[in-house]
């Protein structure tokens, strides 16, 4: 069975590690090709959100008072 790249948290290691692709049979030991020190992942978020890979998003709260300040500017222009 061919299995792709996939990415776990391995706690034994304190690490993100990858898996290699390739040819395997189910449950058996997949080859780590790289892994991101437990450490290291802050930093590696910062870069990647400086670097534009990752977008922030607003969470539910932050859009429901978005969506709050915008209807009552809508109904302050609609009185003028």
């Amino acid at each position: 069975m061919y299995c792709g790249v996939e990415w776990f948290v391995d706690n034994s290691r304190l690490a993100l590690c990858r898996t290699v692709a390739g040819e395997r049979e189910i449950g058996e030991y997949a080859e780590v090709d790289f892994e991101i020190s437990m450490r290291d992942i802050p930093k590696l978020v910062i870069a990647l959100e400086e670097s534009g890979f990752i977008k922030p998003r607003l969470d539910e709260r932050l859009r429901v008072e978005d969506l709050k300040i915008t209807h009552r500017l809508l109904d302050i222009i609609e009185k003028k």
